[in-house]
């Protein structure tokens, strides 16, 4: 049986920033599906002279040695590039993690869901090892769970376009909010919401050592200190734009930037009481050295049309080979040839297009989302 994909293009504009975003909270909430509350168990750790050490029981007169376990939890959040999805959070949480660990969300339908890491994509043997890419130094774990068609639809995902690549702190006078479950707070048997918290930026880019295990990384320090769970957790600069119409109709009232995300507080011996941020470059740096998708992709419409082939390199679009509308009459492609121009990306009825533009290994203007398709008819990759 055949599967089709609907392109739905949200566009939204950078342009006319103004006040923080304070109106409702509504568009808010439609990142909600973003965040993760990741739990398991973990090796009880102490720190002695500034490092990190596990707890361990060892039997008197054998060789017998028991782990002391404790609970654990942390936050993360998906991110989508191009076709690819990823789950990011800090990697002294990642660390706790396995394919079975289990993890809560609130679906995009407003439901509790409940499954393991390796339940996020059909394709089980894809998660059974979790592959995790951690930064050099950062406190950043990265795991790649595909391409979109392979992973469960009722989540949402920040773009990586949300993602701040220059190295600075955000403007003091500006809020920031964080999300995720501290302590566990927002999971209910029966419900799931993200707790947030607002904060503001209190230095520049500082550095100084990692709480976990010593290394000198930069970080942003936030007016509070953080609480336990909120580790990994995506923190945001959320600035109201022009009221626009996207090409559902829509309007579109916020701009998100993930500034970085939770480490935790500074460590004991560090006179203060912030929270530590990771800043996102470093989160970026991560993303460079992720698996990314390569090869010719194929998008259909919902009545089975072909709508455009593209080449994918390093998981964004290169190469636009060929652009219909629903009635397989043939449409503007754009002028994408091997990583530099544009490409259109047209809505079912063929009378709007958002212009993609890339150029030099970037690409920028959309954010998709492919309802489930047949991969085996409709992914062909090409030999690298």
């Amino acid at each position: 049986m055949k599967k089709y994909i609907t392109i739905i293009v949200v566009l939204i504009s950078h342009q006319s920033v103004f006040s923080q975003y304070s109106n409702n909270d509504d568009e808010l909430r439609d990142y909600f599906s973003t965040i993760l509350y990741l739990s398991d168990e973990a090796i009880e750790t102490v720190q002695i002279n500034g490092e990190q050490y596990e707890v361990l029981y060892r039997k008197p007169w054998t060789e017998k040695v028991l782990e002391k376990k404790v609970p654990a939890l942390g936050t993360g959040f998906f991110l989508i590039r191009g076709i690819d999805v990823y789950l990011i959070t800090a990697e002294h949480v990642a660390r706790f993690l396995k394919s079975t660990s289990k993890i809560k969300y609130l679906g995009t339908d407003g439901q509790k869901k409940e499954i393991t890491i390796q339940d996020l994509t059909p394709t089980k043997h894809h998660l059974k090892k979790l592959n995790w890419v951690r930064h050099p130094t950062a406190d950043v774990a990265i795991l790649h769970l595909g391409i979109y068609d392979n992973v469960v639809k009722d989540i949402a995902m920040f773009n990586y376009e949300y993602l701040e690549e220059s190295i600075k702190a955000p403007n003091r006078f500006n809020d920031l909010t964080i999300m995720g479950y501290p302590l566990g707070l927002g999971v209910t048997p029966l419900s799931i919401s993200p707790i947030t918290r607002n904060t503001r930026s209190a230095s520049d880019i500082v550095y100084f050592n990692r709480f976990d295990n010593g290394v000198i990384n930069p970080f942003i320090l936030t007016d509070d200190p953080s609480i336990g769970g909120f580790s990994g957790g995506p923190v945001l600069e959320i600035r109201k734009i022009d009221k626009q119409m996207n090409i559902q109709g829509e309007k579109v009232g916020i701009a998100p930037t993930v500034i970085g995300l939770v480490h935790g507080n500074l460590a004991s011996n560090t006179p203060g009481n912030f929270a530590a941020i990771v800043p996102s470059f470093q989160i970026v740096e991560t993303l460079e050295l992720a698996p990314k998708f390569n090869g010719e992709y194929t998008f259909y419409y919902p009545n089975g049309k072909l709508w455009s082939k593209r080449i994918y390199k390093d998981g964004l679009p290169w190469t636009v080979l060929s652009n219909y509308n629903s009635k397989g009459q043939i449409q503007d492609k754009g002028t994408l040839i091997e990583g530099e121009g544009y490409l259109y990306a047209w809505n079912e009825k063929g009378t709007f297009a958002e212009v993609i533009n890339c150029s030099k290994g970037k690409c920028s203007g959309g954010t998709y989302m492919y309802p489930k398709v047949d991969l085996s008819k409709q992914l062909k990759p090409k030999s690298n």
